[in-house]
C-alpha cells in the first residue's frame, strides 16, 4: 500500500497535475500525492479542473487530503447553490445562478458575511475590505455577462487571521473569446494577450458603454498598501501578480494547462503579517 507525506496543495502542485494529464503521466504525478489545500485557490482550480474532467481523479483515492475543507468540499458536490461555514461564517460560496426565489438575498448575505469576516478575522485595514467585496461583485457580475455559461459560475470567499481570499470561476467561453467579440480585440492572438487585455483598466467587449470594463479596479484599490497575490486563468495561459500593492506592472505571463473558461484568484494580508500566517481550515 503507497503510503506518501502530504505535501501543500499549491498553484505549481494544480499545474504539474494538469500538465501531466495532457500528456498522459497521471500515473507518476500519482505517486507524489497527495497534497493538503492550504489556501482556497488552488484548491478550487483543482476542484474546476475535476469537473471538466481536464483532471481525472486517480486510481485509488484522492489528489488531496480534505481535512477542515471537507464541508466546503461536499456542499459544492452536493449541488449546493450556497453555503456559510455554520461554526463562524469565515468560509463560504455562492452559485452565479440560483433557483431560490430569494436569490439576491443569498447573494447579499455571503457578501455581508464575507466582508465582515476581512474586516473582524482577517483583520484588513481602512477601506480593503469593501473594495474587495466590490471585486467581488463585479467578478460575479462578469459571470454572468461574459461567460455564456453563468450555470457553471460560482463565488467563493475565506479568511483566516492575517489573510482573506476570494474565488471567482466560470466554464464558459474564456477571456479570448468574449474579447473577440469586439472590433477592438477582434484580433488578439491568444488567450494570454487577452488575460493582459482583460485586466487593463477599461477593457470591455462592450464598446460603446464606458461604465463596462472596470471589474479589475476594485480589486487594485483593495490591494492598496497590502501584500497580494492574483492568479487569473483562461484557456492555456495565467497571468499572475504578487507583491505589495500589486498591479500589471508586476504581472508574469505563462503558459499553463488548458483551462476551459476564466478563474480568478485573490489573496491578500497586511505586509506585516507576511511571513507569519499560517493556514489553517
Amino acid at each position: 500500500m503507497r503510503i506518501m507525506p502530504p505535501k501543500p496543495l499549491t498553484f505549481s502542485a494544480v499545474d504539474g497535475l494538469g500538465f501531466a494529464a495532457a500528456n498522459g503521466s497521471l500515473d507518476a504525478a500519482y505517486m507524489s500525492a497527495p497534497y493538503v489545500p492550504q489556501s482556497l485557490g488552488p484548491l478550487l482550480e483543482l476542484l474546476c479542473l475535476g469537473v471538466k474532467d481536464t483532471l481525472p481523479p486517480p486510481p485509488g483515492g484522492a489528489w488531496t487530503l480534505q481535512n477542515g475543507a471537507t464541508r466546503m468540499i461536499d456542499a459544492m458536490k452536493d449541488g449546493r447553490e450556497s453555503w456559510l461555514d455554520p461554526d463562524n461564517h469565515r468560509i463560504g460560496f455562492v452559485r452565479a445562478m440560483r433557483a431560490e426565489p430569494n436569490s439576491d438575498a443569498v447573494l447579499t448575505k455571503l457578501l455581508m458575511k464575507a466582508k465582515k469576516a476581512a474586516t473582524e478575522i482577517a483583520r484588513l485595514p481602512g477601506t480593503a475590505p469593501g473594495e474587495l467585496v466590490a471585486a467581488m461583485v463585479e467578478l460575479h457580475d462578469n459571470i454572468h455577462e461574459h461567460s455564456d455559461a453563468p450555470g457553471t459560475g460560482i463565488l467563493a470567499f475565506r479568511a483566516a487571521p492575517g489573510v482573506f481570499e476570494f474565488v471567482a470561476a466560470d466554464r464558459g467561453i474564456g477571456v479570448l473569446k468574449s474579447l473577440r467579440r469586439s472590433k477592438r480585440f477582434a484580433t488578439l492572438p491568444d488567450h494570454g494577450k487577452a488575460l493582459e487585455a482583460a485586466v487593463a483598466d477599461g477593457s470591455s467587449r462592450f464598446e460603446n458603454d464606458v461604465k463596462r470594463g472596470h471589474g479589475f479596479r476594485p480589486i487594485f484599490l483593495g490591494l492598496m498598501n497590502l501584500y497580494g497575490s492574483l492568479r487569473f486563468r483562461s484557456g492555456d495561459y495565467a497571468l499572475v501578480m504578487d507583491g505589495t500593492s500589486p498591479g500589471l506592472s508586476t504581472a508574469q505571463l505563462a503558459q499553463k494547462p488548458f483551462y476551459e473558461g476564466f478563474f480568478a484568484s485573490v489573496r491578500c494580508h497586511s505586509v506585516r503579517t507576511f511571513r507569519e500566517v499560517e493556514f489553517e481550515w
